[in-house]
């Protein structure tokens, strides 16, 4: 559960059944007094969803037995995750317009972001006619339809459904996740579907040929011809084995900016991807380690803060590269830093070499030694608790690639390394 989901402390089905009669019936107790309500009554489901959306966000919501019930507890964790990303990428969260792929006839995302955000505006999108009208149905009732924009979409092998000349912050969407009712069946056998919980949702917001990958995947190959007019494409995923080949196809195709991180309720798991075109990659959002793109490294090194530091700052000067101090005490700087120019690669130095040697006014170099753009990363330098030693770490910001990145730390370790008496051939004990 998110840190900041106000679920993380679970409702209290008695007071909620004292607020709300329609919920009341669903409600019992156990004998040391403790409400409860059987998650596998389809009833029971949708009150508690609807009671919990009209408490908590102020949203009335209604929607049909045959139709996905949303748990509102995981909702949140999306709309939550997503708030994270663009914070720590694009710097605010505000007058954020956002896509929902398959909206669904609740609405859920589009009514809960602007809820949470009331800055943020929606379109939402749907191949179910049905499940528009009902949409649009909640969004008019609970007084939003300057904020969301309900679409129908005909062509269900469309993704989305953009208009031209408009940038978009993120989409989302939670993809049917089986490619029949039998592997629903099989996943109801291997635990991937809480048997607490009764499995509600129509054909088409369960099943879809080829499963949840196949969806997904059409997500992606549309998006290499979107590119940078979405910054955040993202998608829920419901099963743990569809995360290696997402990544496989994500590198595949050269998208390198991506993050991966789950959400948990209960006994359920449930994974969501973000991938971007942007430069801006996401330092601070909780991502899953193991599917983590390589974007900083950490050393240690033998010598004193002090002395690290005076040798970085030499390098950084040599290699032309613009830094500031962005943070500083007696344990601790943080430099950030841009490199406008390649300064680094072995072609750049040996031509560099040659200016000097000749004594010729400086060549324009820019075409040769030029990043695709400005390369941003921070280098955080911090004593150990010793004293004695340092941690160095590097972390890629933006712009670049990941060619250039690994070529850049390579460059930088060695010189940093062999002035703190760490040769090739020989490794400081840590």
């Amino acid at each position: 559960m998110h840190p900041r989901n106000i679920y993380n402390k679970e409702p209290d089905f008695g007071i909620l059944a004292k607020e709300f009669a329609s919920f009341r019936p669903f409600v019992k107790q156990t004998g040391s007094g403790r409400s409860y309500i059987d998650f596998k009554n389809p009833d029971a489901n949708r009150q508690l969803c609807k009671c919990l959306l009209k408490k908590d966000f102020e949203l009335d919501v209604d929607f049909p037995l045959d139709t996905l019930c949303p748990a509102v507890p995981n909702r949140l964790n999306y709309i939550l995750w997503l708030e994270d990303l663009i914070e720590d990428t694009l710097s605010s969260i505000k007058d954020c317009l956002g896509i929902d792929i398959g909206v669904g006839a609740s609405c859920i995302y589009p009514l809960l972001g602007c809820a949470t955000n009331p800055t943020w505006r929606f379109l939402g999108t749907e191949i179910s006619q049905r499940s528009v009208d009902i949409a649009r149905q909640n969004v008019e009732r609970n007084h939003l339809d300057k904020q969301i924009t309900i679409k129908y979409n005909p062509e269900p092998r469309r993704i989305f459904l953009v208009e031209e000349n408009t940038k978009y912050t993120f989409s989302m969407c939670n993809p049917p996740f089986y490619s029949s009712q039998e592997e629903i069946d099989q996943g109801l056998l291997n635990k991937e579907l809480e048997p607490s919980a009764i499995c509600t949702g129509s054909d088409n917001e369960m099943i879809t040929k080829g499963g949840e990958f196949a969806f997904i995947k059409l997500m992606v190959m549309e998006s290499l011809q979107l590119q940078q007019q979405i910054h955040w494409y993202t998608s829920m995923i419901g099963m743990k084995r569809t995360i290696r080949p997402l990544v496989r196809l994500l590198n595949d195709q050269g998208i390198t900016n991506y993050t991966i991180t789950n959400f948990t309720q209960g006994k359920t798991v449930r994974w969501a991807i973000a991938w971007s075109f942007h430069p801006e990659r996401p330092v601070h959002v909780h991502a899953i380690e193991t599917w983590r793109p390589v974007y900083q490294f950490e050393i240690k090194l033998p010598k004193e803060i002090a002395f690290v530091q005076d040798c970085t700052n030499d390098i950084l000067q040599d290699l032309e590269i613009d830094y500031s101090v962005e943070e500083e005490d007696v344990d601790e700087i943080i430099l950030s830093c841009t490199a406008p120019k390649n300064t680094w690669s072995r072609a750049a130095r040996r031509q560099k070499k040659r200016q000097k040697l000749q004594k010729e006014d400086p060549i324009d170099t820019n075409t040769a030694m030029e990043t695709q753009e400005p390369f941003v990363f921070r280098l955080d330098v911090s004593s150990s608790r010793s004293k004695s030693s340092t941690w160095y770490q590097i972390v890629w910001l933006s712009g670049g690639n990941k060619q250039q990145f690994e070529g850049f730390w390579s460059h930088l370790r060695k010189r940093v390394e062999e002035q703190c008496g760490i040769h090739s051939g020989t490794r400081f004990n840590k």
